[in-house]
């Protein structure tokens, strides 16, 4: 009978180790793969500046530049309003943050470009903003109302729901005590001076936020007369709409999704059209599974030892016994 040398062992160990801790990069296979980063967004709140060490950044995360296009075919709608006709919706960076001794917690949309044509008090009217939290705590698998179109993963539920929209409609959302959803108008703004869009939120509602939340954060197009204020994608493009849809019941709402860059979560991969008009679902973004291979600390004087065995005492296994090799 052919022995097995223990060498062998090694790599099973180490597919073990990765099959069990998958690592998060960027276009990784998890839905947490987009990766920290610096911080790039500055520390301020609309008030007045804060100095860095006063701050806790609690998210970062940035998104491919130049993808607000859905699902990879989206056109922009042929209005003067819509001009320059790109980046209006394309999200470039998202950041959670919160003053070391305030009662806010701040969601900072980074927008390409941010215009107001209609002139809205907020200082921005075209994208709508929708930001899903993941607590662990959450028992939501839809948005907060029909516009999206979508739906998230069973995996993870949302507990918090952030809507940033213009003429005053921002709200939070999270479950009532009665069943249901219960809405509290919070405040979104443009600060020109940051180039982004600002949502703020009472800590007595969210609590502060954990390292490990995750985060579903897209765009839409502003419309007072669409659904959940989105604007509806038809299969051409005209003077309000925008094109390139499938013309589909189930085709998402949706112009930018904050994901990896690749892989199988990519945005144009979720928020592709299914078939049977089955709706798309998505993924949240997080920090990844910090600290995953604690365990392999405890691990690591056993595996030690036993390679230290192998490679001295050169043993060799069946499948039955184990037996020293002979010089």
């Amino acid at each position: 009978m052919r022995f097995l040398r223990t060498w062998g062992f090694c790599p099973l160990f180490l597919w073990l180790v990765l099959a069990l801790n998958p690592i998060p990069v960027d276009g990784g296979n998890g839905p947490g793969a987009i990766t920290r980063a610096r911080v790039g967004l500055a520390g301020t709140i609309a008030a007045g500046a804060l100095p860095d060490n006063d701050i806790t950044v609690h998210f970062y995360a940035e998104d491919p530049e130049g993808d607000d296009y859905g699902p990879g075919s989206y056109i922009y709608p042929s209005d003067p309003a819509f001009a320059p006709y790109e980046g209006l919706f394309d999200l470039l960076a998202f950041r959670v943050w919160s003053g070391r001794q305030g009662d806010e917690v701040y969601f900072d949309v980074k927008i390409k470009n941010v215009t107001n044509p209609w002139v809205a008090p907020e200082g921005f009217i075209h994208p709508v903003i929708h930001i899903y939290i993941v607590t662990g705590n959450g028992a939501n698998g839809e948005p907060v109302n029909e516009g999206p179109r979508v739906v998230f993963s069973p995996r993870y539920r949302w507990e918090f729901a952030l809507t940033g929209v213009g003429w005053e409609n921002s709200a939070v959302y999270r479950r009532a005590a009665a069943g249901g959803l219960q809405e509290t108008a919070i405040v979104a703004a443009y600060l020109q001076e940051e180039d982004l869009i600002r949502l703020a939120v009472p800590k007595t509602i969210i609590g502060t936020p954990k390292a490990n939340w995750r985060y579903y954060v897209f765009t839409g197009s502003y419309d007072g007369f669409g659904p959940g204020f989105f604007r509806e994608i038809k299969t051409e493009a005209d003077e309000w709409f925008f094109g390139g849809g499938s013309g589909e019941e189930n085709t998402p709402r949706i112009l930018d999704l904050l994901a990896p860059a690749g892989g199988r979560y990519a945005q144009e991969k979720q928020l592709r059209v299914l078939p049977g008009g089955e709706k798309a679902c998505l993924y949240p973004v997080g920090a990844g599974r910090k600290g995953a291979f604690w365990w392999l600390w405890l691990l690591l004087p056993f595996v030690a030892a036993a390679l230290w065995f192998f490679l001295y005492k050169r043993p060799v296994f069946s499948i039955f016994w184990y037996q020293k090799k002979r010089n």
